[in-house]
């Protein structure tokens, strides 16, 4: 059978000529590659918070086969400090991650994929609800083999079940007058496709609320690909006390001296009091180059 390979930087994916999108396999992760949590109460990994609800059949999951990929593990990552013990950590993620999925997000071979083949929308929500008065620190690798949409960090006081459209809504939003979105809503997304409305011509890192695709509140170019060139690392640090967001980008494991975005927002005030839903979204197009993925390799957040 016909084959294409891509070669990025995380190393050779192989895919099926077949019609059906199909999700590259990873090797299990490397303790000692994945995530680090430095200054956590445990010495070691911590695993996500249990749950009163059972973990629940994913919104429609659509099934794949995963053909054999020869990939090399990602960098090291660091967060944030903090002396708290992490909500969750996932150093990778095994079938028994209790994550709340929605549309096309699965998890396969040790990775979240939020979004494969085209015209595909995908949300994973994790599995303990955060105060949106508190301060925290998240970091997440994500990797997108091709030109799609992109993905998005998204803290929302909707539901467990909430999506929003494929393509340019990366699965989180939509245009104010097209298709279903998430609000009350913020979201940080990484877009490496440009849309008309987008305020540039090209990729970006941008902060938006309430689902409203065509509103950046601020935006960046990360100033290298975010596709297709294997691991990006990111680190997100919301202060509640001074009401600031700041978000670091980095192909390194390392996290960058300086954030690539500084925005000021009150959460409380955005998604409400009480607790917030965070999760990772994904969209791909119809316009897309041909069997995208857009997969998460690691995944934790602490509260501050």
């Amino acid at each position: 059978m016909a084959a294409v390979v891509v070669a990025a930087a995380a190393g050779v994916f192989v895919f099926s000529a077949s019609n059906a999108a199909e999700i590259p396999k990873a090797a299990p992760p490397d303790a000692s590659l994945v995530p680090v949590l430095t200054n956590a109460a445990s010495p070691c990994t911590a695993t996500p918070e249990r749950t009163k609800t059972a973990r629940t059949t994913p919104l429609a999951v659509e099934p794949t086969t995963p053909l054999a990929v020869k990939q090399t593990q990602s960098p090291a990552f660091q967060t944030p400090m903090s002396k708290v013990a992490p909500v969750f950590s996932f150093q990778g993620f095994p079938d028994t991650a209790k994550l709340w999925l929605n549309g096309s997000a699965t998890v396969a071979d040790g990775r979240l994929v939020l979004a494969f083949g085209r015209d595909k929308a995908g949300s994973a929500w994790a599995p303990t609800r955060i105060d949106s008065s508190r301060s925290f620190s998240t970091g997440f690798s994500f990797e997108i083999t091709k030109i799609s949409d992109g993905i998005a960090f998204v803290i929302q006081g909707r539901s467990r079940t909430s999506r929003g459209t494929s393509g340019e809504g990366l699965g989180y939003g939509a245009r104010p007058d097209a298709g279903p979105r998430i609000q009350p809503s913020l979201a940080v997304e990484f877009d490496t496709w440009a849309n008309k409305f987008d305020p540039v011509d090209h990729q970006h890192v941008a902060v938006t609320r309430n689902g409203d695709v065509t509103q950046h509140l601020v935006w960046k170019d990360p100033g290298f690909s975010l596709y297709g060139k294997g691991v990006v690392n990111a680190w997100i640090d919301y202060d509640a006390r001074l009401h600031r967001l700041r978000v670091y980008v980095s192909k390194s494991g390392f996290r960058p001296a300086q954030p690539l975005i500084t925005k000021s927002v009150d959460l409380r005030l955005i998604v409400g009091a009480g607790q917030a839903y965070v999760g990772l979204t994904g969209g791909t197009g119809i316009t897309t180059v041909a069997d995208p993925v857009e997969a998460v390799v690691a995944w934790n957040l602490k509260l501050r």
